[in-house]
């Protein structure tokens, strides 16, 4: 398995919009509902990465298995969250 951060989705937005899918079709509660459409799931990749986030992919064997998002705290007192 190999871990590599994004700064644009622009490559991978199809395996990442069929991951999203598969993945609220099995019941993740993770903000959509199922069925979820290849539409929507593509615009939510497509504005996933900001100056306020971090996305890390795993892939194997060439292939996107999974995704973590890590979004910044920017406000005044951010630095003292945990």
């Amino acid at each position: 398995m190999k871990i590599e951060e994004l700064h644009s989705t622009a490559e991978y937005t199809n395996q990442l919009a069929e991951l999203l899918i598969r993945v609220v079709d099995d019941g993740a509660s993770i903000g959509f509902l199922p069925p979820l459409e290849k539409q929507r799931a593509e615009a939510y990749w497509k504005t996933a990465v900001t100056p306020d986030s971090v996305l890390w992919i795993a892939k194997q064997n060439g292939r996107i298995a999974g995704s973590v998002q890590l979004h910044l705290c920017t406000k005044q007192n951010g630095r003292h969250r945990a």
